[in-house]
């Protein structure tokens, strides 16, 4: 009995140095450092939940294709190129039936 009354005496003197040691300030500013990387990580997370806009889709899948499947820029550019003329006929031919109405 009289060593565990000794070896918790003597614990509980570690244990007193250990706290005298300890810097309190020191624990709070790594506690708001914690909370601010936290924050980032939230933040982070909350563009990932973001659906992705049809730009960002469409360059990931032209880096997927270029990357996985050997397509060349050169290849969807020419698509875009394409598409603009298609749009481009499609403004003028309502302007036509327009004029042709009227």
């Amino acid at each position: 009995q009289a060593q565990i009354d000794m070896d918790e005496a003597f614990a509980r003197q570690l244990e007193a140095e250990l706290d005298a040691n300890i810097n309190w300030n020191d624990v709070i500013e790594q506690v708001k450092r914690r909370e601010k990387q936290d924050n980032a990580v939230i933040r982070y997370q909350s563009l990932k939940r973001k659906p992705m806009t049809e730009a960002q889709a469409r360059k990931n899948m032209m880096v997927y294709l270029k990357n996985m499947a050997r397509f060349k820029i050169d290849f969807f550019k020419e698509k875009e190129e394409e598409e603009v003329t298609v749009q481009e006929k499609r403004e003028g031919e309502s302007l036509e039936q327009d004029t042709a109405k009227k």
